[in-house]
């Protein structure tokens, strides 16, 4: 007798546990996607979709579509964090690429302080990448 309470109180948690996973479907499935490619990659292949945006970005920039460069960009850095997280080594170039973009000098500093805590992680002390970027912070930093 004392192990029905227990298994009325197993069952409950059970029910309530496929309840909510239900649930939870539901609402991703109510999730708005980005229509077309854009939103068909994201769902498919993440990866393709970062290329996408990040050739997309590089397109922009060097055809001096310079706001449409660092919105696409700043995209890319969305989609990475999305689907590879936050602070992921991909991350690192394009916020390089924004920094050097952005006209405001605090802005900039910010884009390459970013950049750099993240590669610290990544890359090795003497490694070239990192000792050119932490360069290129120290000339933001001094204006």
């Amino acid at each position: 007798m004392t192990r029905l309470p227990l298994l009325f109180a197993i069952i409950a948690l059970g029910l309530s546990v496929v309840c909510a996973g239900e649930a939870r479907a539901q609402d991703s499935k109510a999730v708005v996607h980005p229509p077309g490619v854009v939103g068909d990659l994201g769902q498919t292949n993440p990866d393709a979709l970062i290329a996408s945006q990040l050739w997309l970005a590089e397109l922009y920039e060097r055809e001096g579509r310079i706001d449409e460069a660092i919105h696409t960009y700043e995209a890319a850095l969305l989609s990475i964090l999305q689907f590879r997280g936050q602070g992921h080594i991909s991350m690192a170039e394009p916020m390089v690429r924004v920094a050097r973009l952005t006209q405001d000098p605090e802005t900039r500093t910010r884009w390459l302080e970013s950049a750099v805590r993240i590669a610290e992680v990544a890359w090795q002390a003497g490694d070239d990448r990192l000792v050119t970027l932490r360069l290129e912070l120290a000339r933001a930093r001094q204006g």
